[in-house]
């Protein structure tokens, strides 16, 4: 995995290709981008990539066993989507255990 020294600011053009690899990538692992404020997977242009978050849809827990660990939930979903997404060849990083920041790879250097 290459790891980046930094990861400056992206230029329209280049946020907007990002974007697109990014939304091809998650409809390859079989998620949609849903629309604002719905549930389901947000993607948000930042300055250095792409955020992803995700909003559960109609969890219900098991008869008796109180509310979902909508914490947790979405940690493991985040967890999962990183590793796919990097195995995609994106650079991800986790932001408050709710948001994941998508970035682009930069080359190796020689």
């Amino acid at each position: 995995m290459t790891t980046p020294v930094y990861s400056p600011a992206m230029n329209d053009q280049e946020a907007e290709v990002l974007l697109e690899r990014v939304r091809w990538a998650l409809a390859e692992l079989g998620f949609e981008e849903i629309t604002t404020g719905a549930e389901g997977v947000h993607l948000i242009e930042h300055a250095r990539g792409v955020m992803i978050g995700w909003m559960p849809q109609d969890i219900t827990p098991p008869h008796g066993r109180g509310e979902p660990d909508l914490p947790g939930l979405r940690r493991a979903f985040g967890l999962a989507l990183a590793a796919a997404l990097r195995g995609a060849g994106f650079i991800v990083e986790t932001r408050d255990d709710e948001w994941l920041l998508v970035l682009d790879a930069l080359p190796d250097l020689p």
